[in-house]
């Protein structure tokens, strides 16, 4: 395979990887759902600590790097938060009216 052959493959993993992305925040917006109706916080921290470990072996298993896996995954965990807090704003503002 040649350079161009295969940086199109990379670029067909990083669109699934967006979609995947999209799926997982679809998710978290659904989990903010339930956490309201359960007046639950939107951290969890102990849930967010056993992600990181389990992302850290399975990064091992994989041969990656455990250490950049969890900065990769935190981040992915502090941008669906984000969205959870926001989506959780708009919820409350729409029943407001």
């Amino acid at each position: 395979m040649n350079l161009q052959e295969l940086r199109k493959k990379i670029d067909s993993i990083h669109a699934e990887m967006l979609v995947l992305l999209g799926k997982r925040l679809q998710i978290a917006k659904q989990i903010a759902v339930e956490k309201k109706k359960k007046g639950l916080p939107i951290l969890d921290f102990a849930r967010e600590e056993a992600v990181k470990e389990t992302v850290r072996l399975l990064a091992k298993e994989q041969g990656l790097s455990p250490t950049i896996i969890e900065e990769i995954f935190t981040m992915l965990m502090d941008y669906s938060r984000l969205e959870m807090e926001l989506h959780s704003l708009e919820s409350a503002k729409t029943e407001a009216m």
